[in-house]
Formats: structure tokens, C-alpha cells, sequence
């Protein structure tokens, strides 16, 4: 079993052009909390700097007056997380614990996965989506709906220009392509970054959380505008504790014949002689290295393991057989410590 115990976690934050991921990226960078962040941006231009103070230039890094670096991406992104680290172990750069990637408003967020080397683990995807054009954007362009199917919180923005209507439209659209994922109005540190090992709330995706307002059930929007966004979907699969080797057969299995359709799998494992629940992420092809979920989390997965299967034209029944056929009978034997 291949596990890391600490990687620097990555979040991705993308969306649309013109919907205001550098408008909260630059919110959130003022966070006192955030200071130990590495920052990679498309270009600086991008991004108000001026309140942040720009204090000093480390050839292709500057470092922020509130502790936070910045860099753009030159040319391959694997290259910039490689200098990046570099100059972190030569002491060219303060030390960083976490890495936040803007991309660029046309980009599909899966490369940019793709390319966290060992040294970093993604711990999620953020979109941003304008709940005054996201279905008429969703519609006309598939890199808009990869990002929205991608994402594991979706900051709505512009809602104070939007009409109820539009905000309920924007909310219908997104719960067709992705009814998992949490959206919030405004997004605070702890919205954007730690998400990956945050299992409970990401089983939790009945409500639409705005600020400043208590928690709301989630109405059916989507029945009020139903436009056509091919066939990406969502496939939940449940088992008890499962045994690795089965596991990893599976995915082998499923990613040999279906990868380029399968847009992201996450969930967590109880896997049996294991004690600690492990998180499974995986993009395509590529299958991140097993995580250690925090003991705090585990009451949230008692009941055993769960995945969460994004990608196009997916069949339930399909996934929910060949995950059956793969996984070894339950055995009656206890959990040891891993």
C-alpha cells in the first residue's frame, strides 16, 4: 500500500473567466492564517498586490509583507512545484505548509492535478461560478462544466448583482453536474483549504450555506432550468472494509478501459488490518498516494468505506458490479493497527 505522511497539500482554484477567482484569492491572502501559503498564479498583473505589500524579490518569487509567497507559472507547472521546493530546502524561500494554483479561466483543472509530484497531495478543487452568467457559460463551454464537475466547494460570486432568480438557476445548474459538492456565497480560509481530509462535511451536500443566514434544505433548483450538459454525472459506491490489493485491482481495472472519462475519484477506505481510514484520490489516471485520515474524522466513516465516482457517461449498476466483483468476502477479523 503506497501512503505519504506529509506531502504539502495543494488546493486548485479555478473557474470561468470573469468569475472572480482572483477577486477571492486575494481576499483570502490577507488571512493571518494563510501566511505560510506558496502561491501560483498565471500573473501578477492578475492579482492586487498593493495591500499586501510586495517586500522583497527572490528571483522568480516575491515574498509578501503578511508571509505568503507568490510566483508565476513558467512554463510547465511540475517545473515552478520543483523550484519551488528547491528554494525551500536551500532557504531561498521561508518555509511553506501548503500551495494554493490559480488557473487560468479556460483551463481544465485535471492537468494541473495531474502534475503534483510526490512532494505535494492535492487536498481540493475550488470553482468559482458567476450566478449571473454560470448557465448560459455551463452551456456553450465544456471547460466551464469540467470545473464545476471537478470541484469539491463551489464559491458562488455576484449574487449581490443577481436576481433570486438567477441565483436559483445558478444553483439549479450546478446540482446537475455536480449535487456533491458545498457552495457557499463567501468563502473564508477554512472554505477553501483543508478540504481534502474533511470527510464529514463532504458527505454532507443537502444544503446551500449562505453568510450570514442559518443553513437552508436544498430546494430543487435544478428542476427550474434543465439545459443540456452532455453526460457527466456522479456514482456513489458503498462497501464495509475492503482489502487494498482488491481495491487497487479495481481502479486498475476501471482506468485502463474508462480514464479519459473518468473525471475524479475520491472517498475513504476502511481497509481491513488497517486502523486509520485512509483517503483515496485519484484523476484520471493518476492515482494520488494514500492519506491518513485524521482520528477526529474517524467516527464520520464508521460505517465503512465510500467512494465518490465523477465522470462521463457513467453507469451506476456497472460500477456498483464490477466494485462487488473486485472486493474480497468480508471477513470476521478484527482491525489491527496499521
Amino acid at each position: 500500500m503506497d501512503a505519504q505522511n506529509d506531502p504539502v497539500p495543494v488546493t486548485i482554484l479555478t473557474g470561468f473567466l470573469g468569475s472572480g477567482k482572483t477577486t477571492l484569492l486575494n481576499a483570502l491572502l490577507c488571512a493571518p492564517q494563510l501566511a505560510d501559503t506558496a502561491v501560483i498564479i498565471n500573473e501578477f498583473g492578475e492579482i492586487g498586490l498593493d495591500h499586501l505589500l510586495i517586500e522583497q524579490a527572490i528571483e522568480d518569487a516575491v515574498l509578501l509583507k503578511n508571509g505568503c509567497i507568490c510566483c508565476t507559472v513558467r512554463g510547465d507547472i511540475a517545473d515552478t512545484l520543483g523550484e519551488l521546493f528547491r528554494k525551500r530546502e536551500a532557504g531561498e524561500l521561508p518555509w511553506f505548509s501548503r500551495i494554493a494554483i490559480e488557473t487560468t479561466g479556460l483551463a481544465n483543472p485535471a492537468p494541473v492535478a495531474h502534475a503534483l509530484g510526490a512532494a505535494c497531495r492535492l487536498d481540493g478543487v475550488v470553482t468559482t461560478a458567476d450566478a449571473l452568467h454560470l448557465p448560459a457559460q455551463l452551456a456553450e463551454h465544456d471547460t466551464a462544466r469540467l470545473q464545476i464537475a471537478f470541484a469539491d466547494r463551489i464559491v458562488l460570486t455576484k449574487t449581490d448583482l443577481a436576481t433570486p432568480a438567477q441565483r436559483v438557476a445558478a444553483e439549479g445548474v450546478i446540482r446537475q453536474l455536480n449535487p456533491r459538492a458545498d457552495i457557499v456565497t463567501q468563502a473564508a480560509p477554512d472554505d477553501v483549504f483543508g478540504l481534502g481530509l474533511d470527510i464529514r462535511r463532504a458527505e454532507e451536500r443537502s444544503v446551500i450555506r449562505h453568510s450570514g443566514s442559518t443553513e437552508q434544505p436544498m430546494a430543487d433548483a435544478a428542476s427550474l432550468f434543465r439545459p443540456t450538459f452532455g453526460d457527466i454525472s456522479s456514482v456513489i459506491l458503498r462497501a464495509g472494509e475492503v482489502d487494498w490489493d482488491g481495491v487497487r485491482a479495481w481502479l486498475d481495472s476501471i482506468l485502463s478501459l474508462r480514464g479519459a472519462d473518468i473525471l475524479r475519484i475520491k472517498g475513504v477506505l476502511r481497509l481491513r488490518g488497517h486502523t486509520p481510514p485512509m483517503v483515496l484520490q485519484a484523476v484520471h489516471h493518476v492515482v494520488s498516494p494514500l492519506m491518513k485520515l485524521p482520528e477526529a474524522a474517524w467516527e464520520s466513516v464508521a460505517e465503512g468505506s465510500f467512494l465518490v465516482v465523477i465522470g462521463r457517461a457513467l453507469s451506476e449498476r456497472g460500477l456498483a458490479a464490477s466494485f462487488a466483483q473486485l472486493l474480497p468476502a468480508p471477513t470476521d477479523g478484527p482491525n489491527t493497527s496499521a
